[in-house]
This record gives C-alpha cells, sequence and structure tokens, in this order.
C-alpha cells in the first residue's frame, strides 16, 4: 500500500509540474489571433507550429512591429515583399496601413512562408530566405562552402539568420508541447 501511494503522490507531483512549465510556456510563447493562424495555415497548407514561432520570433505578437527595415506586423512584412506576391496572382497592391491588420498580415506571411516553401522545398532554407532574403539565400545555395546539394544549407554565413532558424526551431518544440 505505501508504495502505491508513493507513485500516486509522485505521478501527482509530476502532472503539477508539467502543468506549471506548459502555464510558464504558455505565458512565453503565447498563440494570440489562433483563429486567423488555423485557417491561414489550412489555407497555405502550413504547420500552425511553425507560423506561431514565426509570429513570436518576429514581433513577440505585437501587431504594430515595424523593423528598422520597413517590415511591418506581426510577421514582419515588408510592402514590397506583399505587392510582389499580390503582382504575381494580379492583384491590386495594399498599404502599409493594410500590414498593420493582424488578418492581412498573417495572410502576406503564410502566402510568402508557402511561396519560399514552393521555391526551396526544405523548410530551415525557407526561413533563412524570410529573414535574409530570397536572392541572398539562393546565391549561398550557389557555394560549395554553404551547401552540398544545392538545396539544403548546411551552414549559414549571417549568424543573426542562424540564430533567427535556432530559435523558430526551439520554439516550435515549445508550442508542440503546449498546444
Amino acid at each position: 500500500m505505501k508504495i502505491f501511494v508513493y507513485i500516486l503522490i509522485s505521478f501527482i507531483s509530476f502532472t503539477l509540474c508539467l502543468s506549471g512549465y506548459k502555464t510558464f510556456l504558455s505565458l512565453t510563447h503565447p498563440i494570440k489571433y489562433e483563429k486567423i493562424i488555423i485557417s491561414n495555415c489550412e489555407l497555405f497548407d502550413l504547420d500552425e507550429d511553425v507560423v506561431a514561432s514565426l509570429i513570436n520570433v518576429e514581433s513577440g505578437y505585437k501587431k504594430d512591429a515595424k523593423s528598422n527595415k520597413n517590415a511591418i506586423g506581426l510577421m514582419q512584412i515588408k510592402l514590397e515583399t506583399a505587392n510582389y506576391l499580390n503582382d504575381i496572382e494580379n492583384k491590386s497592391h495594399i498599404t502599409e496601413e493594410d500590414l498593420f491588420i493582424p488578418e492581412i498580415n498573417i495572410e502576406y506571411g503564410c502566402k510568402y512562408l508557402r511561396y519560399l516553401i514552393n521555391k526551396f522545398e526544405d523548410i530551415n532554407t525557407s526561413l533563412a530566405a524570410y529573414n535574409a532574403g530570397e536572392t541572398r539565400v539562393r546565391s549561398w545555395l550557389k557555394s560549395d562552402t554553404y551547401t552540398t546539394d544545392g538545396k539544403t544549407l548546411k551552414t549559414i554565413p549571417y549568424k543573426e539568420t542562424e540564430k533567427y532558424i535556432e530559435k523558430i526551431n526551439k520554439n516550435i518544440e515549445y508550442y508542440k508541447k503546449i498546444y
């Protein structure tokens, strides 16, 4: 009987610790705009944990975020990038103000991520392009210094981009544990 009680108490303690850990992680790794994320992930065939992590890393879920490089909103999309995607689809251009609207920003961020995944196929290479730019990543993929197969990056020359991908992948692990 004592062993059973010990096991039961241990299990309850473990469960409470795990619950506290998940609560802590949910504070540091929130998912806001969940319905918008889910609908766009379904539309663009993306992993919700990847998009949630990307938003967390890019803007910390601040819809009014703007970088010194003019990346805007939750997913830090540049206006030129959004309108480039519109040009591909023969759609009219949007404004900078539009990109501060969460529904629009997440749509364009997801559309751009899908565009990059279609181009590069590998998620980490696509994330590198999301951060450093498509042209830059294409040049890296032409160099034996950074790739062995011309499709995936074995080394990333920009420390900022390397840390960016590491952070997103770590956050994906957290999101998978929490949600």
